[in-house]
Protein backbone atom coordinates (compact mmCIF):
# COMPACT_ATOMS: atom_id res chain seq x y z
CA UNK A 1 0.00 0.00 0.00
CA UNK A 2 1.45 3.41 -0.73
CA UNK A 3 -0.93 5.16 1.61
CA UNK A 4 -2.21 3.72 5.11
CA UNK A 5 -5.56 3.88 4.70
CA UNK A 6 -6.80 2.59 8.38
CA UNK A 7 -5.05 5.22 9.70
CA UNK A 8 -7.14 8.21 9.37
CA UNK A 9 -4.11 10.73 9.81
CA UNK A 10 -2.34 8.96 7.09
CA UNK A 11 -4.79 8.64 4.63
CA UNK A 12 -4.96 10.58 1.51
CA UNK A 13 -5.85 14.26 1.90
CA UNK A 14 -9.65 14.79 1.57
CA UNK A 15 -11.63 18.37 1.64
CA UNK A 16 -13.25 17.62 4.81
CA UNK A 17 -9.34 16.67 6.48
CA UNK A 18 -8.10 19.96 4.50
CA UNK A 19 -10.84 22.30 6.23
CA UNK A 20 -10.43 20.54 9.38
CA UNK A 21 -6.63 21.50 9.67
CA UNK A 22 -7.68 24.66 8.55
CA UNK A 23 -10.49 25.35 11.36
CA UNK A 24 -7.30 24.34 13.62
CA UNK A 25 -5.45 26.90 12.37
CA UNK A 26 -7.96 29.68 12.98
CA UNK A 27 -8.13 28.73 16.11
CA UNK A 28 -4.40 29.23 16.94
CA UNK A 29 -5.03 32.34 15.10
CA UNK A 30 -7.93 33.34 17.28
CA UNK A 31 -5.84 33.09 20.43
CA UNK A 32 -3.92 36.29 19.76
CA UNK A 33 -6.61 38.50 18.77
CA UNK A 34 -7.49 41.94 20.31
CA UNK A 35 -10.71 43.20 19.85
CA UNK A 36 -12.38 46.80 20.55
CA UNK A 37 -16.16 46.96 20.06
CA UNK A 38 -16.54 45.92 16.06
CA UNK A 39 -12.97 45.78 15.22
CA UNK A 40 -10.27 43.20 15.75
CA UNK A 41 -6.57 42.41 14.57
CA UNK A 42 -3.70 40.19 15.57
CA UNK A 43 -0.53 39.77 16.57
CA UNK A 44 1.66 39.76 13.59
CA UNK A 45 4.31 36.98 15.27
CA UNK A 46 2.77 36.38 18.72
CA UNK A 47 5.14 37.14 21.64
CA UNK A 48 7.54 39.20 19.72
CA UNK A 49 7.19 43.19 19.22
CA UNK A 50 7.11 43.75 15.18
CA UNK A 51 6.73 47.48 15.21
CA UNK A 52 7.97 49.10 11.70
CA UNK A 53 9.21 45.72 10.39
CA UNK A 54 9.51 45.31 6.92
CA UNK A 55 6.04 43.86 5.33
CA UNK A 56 4.32 43.39 8.68
CA UNK A 57 2.17 45.75 9.30
CA UNK A 58 -0.79 45.08 11.70
CA UNK A 59 -2.58 46.89 8.82
CA UNK A 60 -1.09 45.13 5.60
CA UNK A 61 -1.96 42.41 4.02
CA UNK A 62 1.13 40.76 3.47
CA UNK A 63 1.54 40.14 7.54
CA UNK A 64 -1.68 41.92 8.75
CA UNK A 65 -5.41 41.86 9.94
CA UNK A 66 -6.05 42.16 6.31
CA UNK A 67 -4.65 39.04 5.36
CA UNK A 68 -5.96 37.26 8.30
CA UNK A 69 -9.25 38.23 7.39
CA UNK A 70 -8.60 37.36 3.24
CA UNK A 71 -8.20 34.04 5.02
CA UNK A 72 -11.27 34.20 7.15
CA UNK A 73 -13.38 34.86 3.84
CA UNK A 74 -12.06 31.54 2.62
CA UNK A 75 -12.71 29.94 5.39
CA UNK A 76 -16.44 31.46 5.44
CA UNK A 77 -16.59 30.34 1.38
CA UNK A 78 -16.36 26.68 2.48
CA UNK A 79 -17.95 25.89 6.34
CA UNK A 80 -20.40 29.15 6.14
CA UNK A 81 -19.83 29.82 9.35
CA UNK A 82 -21.04 33.38 10.39
CA UNK A 83 -18.54 33.79 12.95
CA UNK A 84 -15.67 33.30 10.50
CA UNK A 85 -17.20 36.10 8.14
CA UNK A 86 -17.86 38.75 11.31
CA UNK A 87 -14.05 37.99 12.35
CA UNK A 88 -12.96 39.47 8.72
CA UNK A 89 -15.46 42.23 9.03
CA UNK A 90 -13.72 43.12 12.02
CA UNK A 91 -10.20 42.94 10.76
CA UNK A 92 -11.47 45.23 8.22
CA UNK A 93 -13.36 47.76 10.19
CA UNK A 94 -9.94 47.98 11.96
CA UNK A 95 -7.94 48.69 9.41
CA UNK A 96 -10.78 51.82 8.14
CA UNK A 97 -10.47 52.98 12.11
CA UNK A 98 -6.76 53.30 11.55
CA UNK A 99 -6.19 54.89 8.23
CA UNK A 100 -5.50 58.50 8.40
CA UNK A 101 -6.14 58.78 4.58
CA UNK A 102 -2.82 60.45 2.23
CA UNK A 103 -0.24 60.47 5.03
CA UNK A 104 0.05 56.35 4.42
CA UNK A 105 1.04 57.02 1.04
CA UNK A 106 3.89 58.71 2.19
CA UNK A 107 6.58 57.25 3.67
CA UNK A 108 10.09 58.04 5.04
CA UNK A 109 11.84 54.65 4.85
CA UNK A 110 15.47 54.81 2.97
CA UNK A 111 15.15 51.01 1.86
CA UNK A 112 12.09 50.69 -1.08
CA UNK A 113 9.58 52.84 0.24
CA UNK A 114 7.53 52.25 -2.42
CA UNK A 115 7.13 48.87 -0.60
CA UNK A 116 6.47 50.60 2.74
CA UNK A 117 3.42 52.60 0.60
CA UNK A 118 2.98 49.48 -1.69
CA UNK A 119 -0.55 47.36 -1.87
CA UNK A 120 1.55 44.29 0.01
CA UNK A 121 2.10 46.88 3.11
CA UNK A 122 0.00 49.54 2.57
CA UNK A 123 -3.61 50.45 2.39
CA UNK A 124 -4.67 49.52 -0.68
CA UNK A 125 -3.96 45.79 0.81
CA UNK A 126 -6.75 46.50 3.12
CA UNK A 127 -9.51 48.45 0.62
CA UNK A 128 -8.92 45.09 -1.83
CA UNK A 129 -10.41 43.13 1.00
CA UNK A 130 -12.82 45.87 2.07
CA UNK A 131 -14.06 45.36 -1.53
CA UNK A 132 -14.48 41.44 -1.37
CA UNK A 133 -16.49 42.32 1.76
CA UNK A 134 -18.68 44.83 -0.16
CA UNK A 135 -19.21 42.13 -2.99
CA UNK A 136 -20.23 39.50 -0.82
CA UNK A 137 -22.59 41.53 1.80
CA UNK A 138 -23.42 44.84 -0.43
CA UNK A 139 -22.48 47.03 2.98
CA UNK A 140 -21.90 50.42 1.42
CA UNK A 141 -19.61 51.42 4.07
CA UNK A 142 -16.72 48.72 2.62
CA UNK A 143 -17.51 50.21 -0.78
CA UNK A 144 -16.79 53.85 0.42
CA UNK A 145 -13.40 52.91 1.98
CA UNK A 146 -12.06 50.95 -0.72
CA UNK A 147 -13.25 54.55 -3.11
CA UNK A 148 -11.56 56.27 -0.70
CA UNK A 149 -8.32 54.65 -0.07
CA UNK A 150 -8.20 54.76 -4.34
CA UNK A 151 -9.05 58.03 -4.53
CA UNK A 152 -6.16 59.18 -1.97
CA UNK A 153 -3.37 56.92 -3.72
CA UNK A 154 -3.83 58.33 -6.73
CA UNK A 155 -4.20 61.86 -5.06
CA UNK A 156 -0.98 61.13 -3.40
CA UNK A 157 1.10 60.26 -6.84
CA UNK A 158 3.41 62.22 -9.16
CA UNK A 159 2.24 62.88 -12.34
CA UNK A 160 4.84 63.83 -14.64
CA UNK A 161 5.48 63.67 -18.65
CA UNK A 162 2.03 61.62 -18.79
CA UNK A 163 3.41 59.15 -16.19
CA UNK A 164 2.56 58.29 -12.53
CA UNK A 165 4.78 56.99 -9.77
CA UNK A 166 4.74 57.33 -5.87
CA UNK A 167 9.06 56.85 -5.57
CA UNK A 168 9.89 54.91 -7.97
CA UNK A 169 10.44 51.60 -6.77
CA UNK A 170 7.67 49.96 -9.11
CA UNK A 171 7.87 46.25 -8.88
CA UNK A 172 5.21 43.96 -7.35
CA UNK A 173 6.94 44.18 -3.65
CA UNK A 174 6.85 47.81 -4.25
CA UNK A 175 4.10 50.34 -5.66
CA UNK A 176 3.76 48.25 -8.79
CA UNK A 177 1.20 46.35 -6.97
CA UNK A 178 -0.80 49.24 -6.45
CA UNK A 179 -1.56 49.83 -10.47
CA UNK A 180 -3.12 46.28 -10.29
CA UNK A 181 -5.44 47.54 -7.48
CA UNK A 182 -6.27 50.26 -9.23
CA UNK A 183 -6.97 47.83 -12.07
CA UNK A 184 -9.03 45.53 -10.12
CA UNK A 185 -10.70 49.00 -8.35
CA UNK A 186 -11.58 50.15 -11.81
CA UNK A 187 -12.83 46.80 -12.24
CA UNK A 188 -15.16 46.38 -9.18
CA UNK A 189 -16.40 50.06 -9.27
CA UNK A 190 -16.23 50.95 -13.00
CA UNK A 191 -14.57 54.45 -12.52
CA UNK A 192 -12.63 55.46 -15.45
CA UNK A 193 -10.21 57.84 -13.32
CA UNK A 194 -8.80 54.37 -11.65
CA UNK A 195 -8.03 52.87 -15.07
CA UNK A 196 -6.62 56.24 -16.21
CA UNK A 197 -4.19 56.45 -13.72
CA UNK A 198 -3.17 53.00 -13.82
CA UNK A 199 -2.24 53.43 -17.35
CA UNK A 200 -0.20 56.13 -16.26
CA UNK A 201 1.37 53.98 -13.68
CA UNK A 202 2.36 51.57 -16.59
CA UNK A 203 3.75 54.28 -18.71
CA UNK A 204 6.15 55.14 -16.42
CA UNK A 205 7.06 51.23 -15.77
CA UNK A 206 8.31 51.18 -19.83
CA UNK A 207 10.01 54.43 -19.16
CA UNK A 208 12.48 52.13 -16.46
CA UNK A 209 13.01 49.23 -18.82
CA UNK A 210 16.24 48.70 -20.86
CA UNK A 211 17.27 46.29 -23.22
CA UNK A 212 18.35 43.26 -22.10
CA UNK A 213 22.09 41.58 -23.05
CA UNK A 214 20.57 38.50 -25.16
CA UNK A 215 16.94 40.74 -26.51
CA UNK A 216 14.14 41.62 -24.26
CA UNK A 217 13.15 43.94 -21.46
CA UNK A 218 14.62 44.08 -18.13
CA UNK A 219 14.08 46.39 -15.14
CA UNK A 220 16.87 47.47 -12.73
CA UNK A 221 14.68 46.57 -9.46
CA UNK A 222 16.99 47.95 -6.91
CA UNK A 223 20.00 49.01 -5.94
CA UNK A 224 21.32 45.69 -4.57
CA UNK A 225 24.16 46.52 -3.21
CA UNK A 226 22.27 48.32 -0.26
CA UNK A 227 19.83 45.66 0.34
CA UNK A 228 20.02 44.59 3.76
CA UNK A 229 20.65 40.73 2.97
CA UNK A 230 22.20 41.18 -0.39
CA UNK A 231 25.29 43.93 -0.68
CA UNK A 232 26.42 42.99 -3.85
CA UNK A 233 25.73 45.54 -7.22
CA UNK A 234 23.30 43.44 -9.75
CA UNK A 235 19.92 44.95 -9.48
CA UNK A 236 18.26 43.12 -12.78
CA UNK A 237 15.80 40.18 -11.56
CA UNK A 238 13.89 37.90 -13.78
CA UNK A 239 10.92 36.94 -11.20
CA UNK A 240 7.60 38.21 -10.18
CA UNK A 241 7.72 39.89 -6.74
CA UNK A 242 10.53 42.40 -7.25
CA UNK A 243 11.49 41.29 -11.64
CA UNK A 244 11.04 41.34 -14.74
CA UNK A 245 7.76 38.94 -14.83
CA UNK A 246 6.20 41.18 -12.30
CA UNK A 247 6.67 44.28 -14.32
CA UNK A 248 5.58 42.97 -17.47
CA UNK A 249 2.38 40.90 -15.73
CA UNK A 250 1.49 44.43 -15.14
CA UNK A 251 1.68 46.01 -18.08
CA UNK A 252 -0.29 43.47 -19.45
CA UNK A 253 -3.15 43.48 -17.37
CA UNK A 254 -3.26 47.06 -18.18
CA UNK A 255 -3.20 46.57 -21.94
CA UNK A 256 -6.17 44.28 -21.24
CA UNK A 257 -7.99 47.46 -20.80
CA UNK A 258 -6.47 50.26 -22.82
CA UNK A 259 -4.93 48.33 -25.52
CA UNK A 260 -2.20 50.83 -24.93
CA UNK A 261 0.32 48.51 -27.92
CA UNK A 262 3.51 49.72 -25.94
CA UNK A 263 2.30 47.97 -23.38
CA UNK A 264 1.52 44.91 -24.87
CA UNK A 265 5.19 44.96 -26.62
CA UNK A 266 6.98 45.49 -23.56
CA UNK A 267 5.08 42.73 -21.54
CA UNK A 268 6.63 40.27 -24.23
CA UNK A 269 9.51 41.34 -24.26
CA UNK A 270 9.91 41.18 -20.41
CA UNK A 271 8.87 37.47 -21.34
CA UNK A 272 11.36 37.53 -23.92
CA UNK A 273 14.03 38.35 -21.59
CA UNK A 274 13.25 35.56 -19.03
CA UNK A 275 13.43 32.55 -21.33
CA UNK A 276 16.67 33.60 -23.05
CA UNK A 277 18.09 33.80 -18.45
CA UNK A 278 16.22 30.47 -18.11
CA UNK A 279 17.95 27.10 -17.96
CA UNK A 280 15.77 24.52 -19.75
CA UNK A 281 16.80 20.28 -19.22
CA UNK A 282 18.08 18.54 -21.95
CA UNK A 283 14.24 17.34 -23.37
CA UNK A 284 12.84 20.81 -22.83
CA UNK A 285 10.09 19.59 -21.19
CA UNK A 286 10.94 21.73 -18.20
CA UNK A 287 12.94 25.05 -17.22
CA UNK A 288 13.54 26.89 -14.10
CA UNK A 289 14.55 30.79 -13.86
CA UNK A 290 18.01 32.15 -12.06
CA UNK A 291 16.92 34.58 -9.17
CA UNK A 292 18.93 37.31 -10.20
CA UNK A 293 21.02 36.80 -13.55
CA UNK A 294 23.92 38.76 -12.95
CA UNK A 295 25.28 37.76 -9.43
CA UNK A 296 23.45 34.82 -8.25
CA UNK A 297 22.95 32.67 -11.76
CA UNK A 298 23.01 29.64 -9.68
CA UNK A 299 20.38 30.64 -7.61
CA UNK A 300 16.68 28.93 -8.08
CA UNK A 301 13.86 30.02 -6.00
CA UNK A 302 10.62 28.11 -6.64
CA UNK A 303 7.71 29.97 -5.15
CA UNK A 304 5.29 32.83 -5.68
CA UNK A 305 7.83 35.46 -5.04
CA UNK A 306 10.69 34.99 -7.56
CA UNK A 307 10.51 31.47 -8.64
CA UNK A 308 8.62 29.63 -11.11
CA UNK A 309 5.05 29.78 -9.46
CA UNK A 310 5.03 33.84 -10.20
CA UNK A 311 6.87 33.74 -13.10
CA UNK A 312 4.52 31.92 -14.79
CA UNK A 313 1.63 34.37 -14.42
CA UNK A 314 3.08 37.26 -17.08
CA UNK A 315 2.95 33.95 -19.28
CA UNK A 316 -0.20 33.27 -18.82
CA UNK A 317 -1.88 36.65 -18.90
CA UNK A 318 0.14 36.82 -22.57
CA UNK A 319 -1.52 33.42 -23.35
CA UNK A 320 -5.14 34.79 -22.44
CA UNK A 321 -4.37 38.04 -24.78
CA UNK A 322 -2.58 36.62 -27.35
CA UNK A 323 -3.45 32.50 -27.72
CA UNK A 324 -0.01 31.97 -28.55
CA UNK A 325 0.51 28.44 -27.73
CA UNK A 326 4.78 28.90 -26.84
CA UNK A 327 3.74 31.25 -24.03
CA UNK A 328 1.35 27.86 -22.27
CA UNK A 329 4.38 25.70 -23.12
CA UNK A 330 6.42 27.69 -20.88
CA UNK A 331 4.08 27.70 -17.92
CA UNK A 332 4.14 23.60 -18.10
CA UNK A 333 8.31 23.72 -18.46
CA UNK A 334 8.19 26.45 -15.39
CA UNK A 335 5.66 23.74 -13.65
CA UNK A 336 8.09 20.85 -14.47
CA UNK A 337 10.85 22.91 -13.43
CA UNK A 338 9.41 22.63 -9.96
CA UNK A 339 8.40 19.26 -9.80
CA UNK A 340 11.70 17.85 -11.33
CA UNK A 341 13.94 19.23 -8.37
CA UNK A 342 11.51 17.08 -5.87
CA UNK A 343 9.48 20.31 -4.26
CA UNK A 344 7.24 20.84 -2.42
CA UNK A 345 8.35 17.62 -0.06
CA UNK A 346 12.27 17.72 -0.87
CA UNK A 347 13.98 21.45 -0.78
CA UNK A 348 16.63 23.56 -1.70
CA UNK A 349 18.80 26.78 -1.66
CA UNK A 350 16.02 28.41 -3.34
CA UNK A 351 13.38 26.63 -1.65
CA UNK A 352 14.46 26.40 2.22
CA UNK A 353 11.77 25.92 4.59
CA UNK A 354 9.68 28.17 4.45
CA UNK A 355 6.30 27.43 5.46
CA UNK A 356 4.34 30.37 3.49
CA UNK A 357 2.52 31.38 0.86
CA UNK A 358 5.23 34.24 -0.82
CA UNK A 359 7.81 31.80 -1.22
CA UNK A 360 6.73 28.04 -0.11
CA UNK A 361 4.48 25.63 -0.54
CA UNK A 362 1.65 27.41 -0.37
CA UNK A 363 1.69 28.82 -3.19
CA UNK A 364 2.66 25.87 -4.89
CA UNK A 365 -0.48 24.16 -4.14
CA UNK A 366 -2.27 26.95 -5.29
CA UNK A 367 -0.40 27.50 -8.78
CA UNK A 368 -0.64 23.30 -8.93
CA UNK A 369 -4.91 24.07 -9.06
CA UNK A 370 -4.31 26.08 -11.49
CA UNK A 371 -2.35 24.14 -13.79
CA UNK A 372 -5.11 21.10 -13.40
CA UNK A 373 -7.37 23.58 -14.52
CA UNK A 374 -5.97 25.02 -17.55
CA UNK A 375 -4.86 21.69 -18.53
CA UNK A 376 -7.03 18.55 -17.20
CA UNK A 377 -4.07 16.56 -17.10
CA UNK A 378 -4.35 15.11 -13.56
CA UNK A 379 -0.65 14.90 -12.69
CA UNK A 380 -1.39 18.43 -11.08
CA UNK A 381 -4.19 17.22 -9.03
CA UNK A 382 -1.68 14.68 -7.86
CA UNK A 383 0.84 17.88 -7.22
CA UNK A 384 -1.71 19.66 -5.69
CA UNK A 385 -2.39 16.94 -3.00
CA UNK A 386 1.08 16.19 -2.67
CA UNK A 387 1.64 20.03 -1.60
CA UNK A 388 -1.47 19.69 0.69
CA UNK A 389 0.33 16.58 2.96
CA UNK A 390 3.54 18.22 2.36
CA UNK A 391 2.07 21.37 3.89
CA UNK A 392 0.30 19.55 6.85
CA UNK A 393 3.10 17.68 7.50
CA UNK A 394 5.47 20.97 8.00
CA UNK A 395 2.68 21.74 10.86
CA UNK A 396 2.48 21.78 14.25
CA UNK A 397 -0.46 20.76 15.70
CA UNK A 398 -1.53 20.94 19.39
CA UNK A 399 -3.05 18.00 20.22
CA UNK A 400 -4.44 19.02 23.94
CA UNK A 401 -5.95 22.24 21.92
CA UNK A 402 -6.18 21.71 18.62
CA UNK A 403 -4.61 24.05 17.31
CA UNK A 404 -2.45 24.05 13.65
CA UNK A 405 0.42 26.48 12.58
CA UNK A 406 3.49 26.23 11.02
CA UNK A 407 6.95 27.95 11.95
CA UNK A 408 8.98 29.24 8.91
CA UNK A 409 12.30 30.35 8.08
CA UNK A 410 10.66 33.13 5.99
CA UNK A 411 14.25 35.11 5.59
CA UNK A 412 16.84 32.86 3.67
CA UNK A 413 19.72 35.08 4.81
CA UNK A 414 18.46 33.78 9.01
CA UNK A 415 18.19 30.16 8.56
CA UNK A 416 18.40 29.91 12.15
CA UNK A 417 15.36 32.14 12.89
CA UNK A 418 12.20 29.72 12.71
CA UNK A 419 9.32 31.87 14.14
CA UNK A 420 5.40 31.05 13.68
CA UNK A 421 3.94 34.14 12.17
CA UNK A 422 0.31 34.77 11.70
CA UNK A 423 -0.21 36.07 8.25
CA UNK A 424 -1.65 35.41 5.19
CA UNK A 425 1.53 35.66 2.55
CA UNK A 426 4.00 34.76 5.14
CA UNK A 427 2.38 33.11 7.93
CA UNK A 428 -0.09 30.26 8.95
CA UNK A 429 -3.65 32.15 7.40
CA UNK A 430 -1.39 31.57 3.70
CA UNK A 431 -0.84 28.25 4.82
CA UNK A 432 -4.02 27.46 5.42
CA UNK A 433 -6.33 29.12 2.94
CA UNK A 434 -4.17 27.31 0.31
CA UNK A 435 -5.52 24.23 2.16
CA UNK A 436 -8.85 25.74 1.73
CA UNK A 437 -7.99 26.63 -1.89
CA UNK A 438 -7.59 23.06 -2.80
CA UNK A 439 -11.17 21.63 -0.56
CA UNK A 440 -13.05 24.45 -2.31
CA UNK A 441 -11.68 22.69 -5.78
CA UNK A 442 -11.98 19.27 -4.86
CA UNK A 443 -15.90 20.17 -3.60
CA UNK A 444 -17.06 22.32 -6.42
CA UNK A 445 -14.27 22.95 -8.85
CA UNK A 446 -14.73 26.59 -7.58
CA UNK A 447 -11.67 28.98 -6.19
CA UNK A 448 -11.63 31.98 -4.33
CA UNK A 449 -11.84 34.96 -3.56
CA UNK A 450 -8.30 35.24 -5.25
CA UNK A 451 -5.39 37.14 -4.69
CA UNK A 452 -5.26 40.28 -6.12
CA UNK A 453 -1.96 39.39 -8.55
CA UNK A 454 -3.22 36.14 -9.62
CA UNK A 455 -4.76 36.08 -13.34
CA UNK A 456 -5.48 32.04 -12.88
CA UNK A 457 -8.57 33.13 -11.12
CA UNK A 458 -9.89 34.09 -14.81
CA UNK A 459 -10.13 30.49 -15.50
CA UNK A 460 -12.83 29.68 -12.64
Amino acid sequence: MSKLGFIKRFEPVTSERLIEKAIETAEWIEQYAHEDGDTKYWDVLPGKEQTGSFLLKETGIYGGAPGVAFFFLRLYGVTNEEKYLQNAKAAINYVISRYRGQEDFRSDSEFLPGAEIGFLNGPAGGAFVASRLFELTGEKKYKDYAIRVTDDLIDSATQEDGKLFWYGNYGIIGEGSLILYLVDAYETYGAERFLEAAHLGAKYIVSKREEAPNGGYRWYAMDTAKFPTIGKAGGYFPGFEYGAAGSGYILAEVYEHTKDEELLETAVGAAKYIQSVAVYSDDQKAALVPYNDTYLPGLFYLGVCQGPVGTSRLFYKLYEITIDESYKRFILQLTNGILATGAPAKHSEGYWRTNCYCCGAAGMLEHFIHLHKLTGNGDYIKAAKEAAETLIGESTFDSLKKYTNWYTQWNRHEPWKSEAYTGLYHGSAGCAASLLALAQYLKEGKYGPAYLEDPYQNLF
